[in-house]
């Protein structure tokens, strides 16, 4: 969303709103941007824009739930708001260039584009049944797996520059941890999922091959 000098602009009369990673809960985070907008307008005694929203998920996921989504989204503003669907990965270009004002990614940026070159390099199995194995490696895991996100946020955040306008936003909320924090105190997410793996193998609800 641009600065409020801009927004009455007959160059900036829609607004592109793009969410990346579709979730039930994004559907409040576009109505509070579209009332937000909506809000301005009328402050400064303005003509209300057309909106368009723009939603992203992989192609594999069900978009029934979303389709009937937007169409409450529709019925719910006035004025118009234009809503479509972008199938693919954040991971590649999603929207036309200069075209979105507010970019959205809500717990989806720790989804890596790919498992690390590191890991298959060292030749470390994605899932290590063996504790100690598994302790003895985590350095070099960690190291892997950062990596891998180092290169693909730039990327990332790349592809988004060229698709957001000039004084475009984007709002990121993702899971992290500080660097400094001793592993073995605090476990983390890939250890305590690997835990609960163990522990599916144990009482047979998985084969251990499989996992």
């Amino acid at each position: 969303m641009q600065q409020h000098r801009h927004l009455g602009a007959q160059e900036d009369s829609d607004r592109g709103l793009g969410l990346l990673h579709w979730s039930t809960n994004a559907l409040a985070l576009v109505s509070i941007a579209v009332k937000a907008i909506h809000a301005h307008c009328l402050q400064f005694q303005q003509p209300s824009p057309e909106v368009s929203v723009l939603l992203n998920d992989l192609p594999e996921n069900d978009f029934n739930t979303v389709v009937k989504s937007l169409v409450t989204l529709r019925q719910s503003n006035d004025p118009v708001v234009v809503t479509g669907i972008t199938p693919g990965s954040f991971y590649e270009r999603l929207f036309t260039s200069e075209s979105v004002h507010l970019v959205c990614s809500s717990n989806s940026l720790h989804w890596l584009s790919k498992a690390p070159e590191d890991l298959k390099r060292n030749l470390i199995p994605a899932y290590d049944i063996d504790e100690h194995s598994r302790r003895e490696r985590l350095p070099i895991v960690l190291e892997a797996y950062a990596k891998q996100y180092r290169k693909d946020f730039t990327l990332f955040l790349e592809l988004r520059a060229k698709e957001l306008v000039s004084g475009g936003r984007m709002i990121i909320s993702l899971l992290g941890r500080r660097s400094d924090i001793i592993v073995t105190k605090f476990p983390f997410l890939p250890e305590i999922v690997a835990q609960i793996l163990c522990v599916m193998v144990s009482e047979g609800c998985d084969r251990q091959r499989k996992v």
